[in-house]
């Protein structure tokens, strides 16, 4: 075979190389507009606090020139000390014991915290344990925020078992009403989201809101999906919501990040999962093919996606958000174990915009750099000590 490409797929092709005329639309990164970089910036107001921890953020809306987030907040006198000496003061994990807070920005850099929108209910109530992980839906002028619903202690039995509430409110500065009730429930028995429902994620597309989420099976063996996504979808944003027959629609991704794209809708993937660090498309909004693949893509990823909600059927993407990161160290008493700190926001950038095709975030050579010194000895990929001895023998 010739160096250059045929336009006609040639006959007696290896399988790589029917994959790249099958699978991928592009042999150059450079020319795949599923492709970017992601470059990171530090953010007012949101970022590294050792007395408060923020993460998950929302999707970024503007309203009358301002942009809001909503994200989890957890400001308690310890941090997480796990689910065996958990109590009703001490968490068990970073997003326990936290409430739902919102900021506002006039550029996208400097945000303001603004405060509390939903906070966990009252104790013995409905998610009386944590409010976490929220989303936004702007639907006939009035606001909607998604979220997970902790209810009762978390314990290694239960482990973050919870489902999806909802609050609305007239402005996005509220006040909220909040549900009483869930809106997506657990999946059944042995389904691959009885265990949790988490990470809802609304968009408005062909005349219905589809509402994304990240399910997780009750049982956790070898045989069981890690981590897999799937939609619920109503003709209201109070529901009801039915999940269709054909959930999962993805088999990976630790986070939901998806937007409208052209006819269909785009997923970012990330952490979890074989098909992990991938960015998909399915031009139905069920069926997703792998359209690149992408190094550190943003965490918890929340972007500012203007037609979100128009169901205008030519998404236009992304290009910025907000996501959550922390810092790692190893235990001391332990280093089989990595303790982490409080999580903060930070910023991406990218250009997953169509038509737009920016050179700065197109540059497959500038993932090399990323694997430099700091990146192989950061604390989570040092070879531990007691690893090395039982190497050596």
């Amino acid at each position: 075979m010739l160096a250059k490409l045929s336009k006609e797929k040639p006959q007696g092709l290896s399988h790589a190389m029917q994959r790249l005329y099958d699978v991928w639309p592009n042999p150059d990164d450079r020319d795949n507009e599923f492709f970017t970089n992601f470059k990171y910036s530090r953010i007012t107001d949101l970022g590294k606090d050792e007395r408060v921890s923020r993460r998950d953020p929302s999707k970024i809306i503007s309203v009358e020139g301002v942009y809001y987030v909503w994200y989890t907040r957890r400001a308690t006198h310890s941090g997480p000390v796990g689910m065996d000496n958990c109590s009703d003061n001490l968490p068990a994990v970073d997003w326990d014991l936290a409430d739902i807070w919102y900021a506002t920005s006039e550029d996208g850099f400097d945000w303001q915290e603004q405060g509390v929108a939903v906070a966990r209910a009252p104790l013995g109530q409905y998610g009386d344990r944590s409010a976490t992980t929220p989303d936004i839906l702007v639907f006939e002028n009035k606001y909607y925020l998604y979220f997970q619903s902790f209810t009762g202690i978390f314990s290694n039995d239960k482990g973050d078992h919870c489902d999806v509430s909802m609050a609305w409110a007239d402005t996005p500065k509220g006040p909220w009403t909040r549900s009483k009730q869930t809106i997506v429930e657990l999946g059944a028995k042995d389904q691959w989201d009885s265990g949790a429902v988490h990470d809802p994620y609304p968009l408005v597309y062909q005349g219905k809101i589809w509402l994304f989420y990240k399910g997780q099976p009750m049982s956790k063996n070898k045989d069981c999906l890690v981590r897999a996504q799937g939609v619920a979808i109503a003709e209201m944003p109070q529901g009801p919501y039915v999940k269709p027959a054909i959930n999962p629609l993805l088999n990976s991704g630790h986070e939901t990040f998806l937007f409208p794209y052209k006819q269909g809708i785009a997923a970012l993937l990330c952490v979890d999962g074989p098909e992990k660090n991938t960015i998909q498309y399915a031009q139905d909004g069920v069926n997703f093919n792998i359209m690149a693949s992408v190094t550190c893509p943003p965490v918890a990823g929340g972007p500012f996606c203007p037609d979100a909600f128009s169901d205008s059927g030519n998404g236009q993407g992304v290009s910025w958000g907000l996501s959550h990161i922390s810092e790692s160290t190893l235990n001391p008493n332990d280093v089989r174990r990595v303790v982490e700190s409080n999580s903060f926001l930070i910023r991406f950038d990218c250009d997953l915009t169509q038509g737009k095709n920016n050179p700065y975030f197109r540059n497959p050579r500038d993932q090399v750099g990323r694997y430099d010194e700091a990146t192989f000895f950061q604390a989570t990929m040092v070879l531990e000590a007691h690893m090395k001895d039982k190497l050596k023998r």
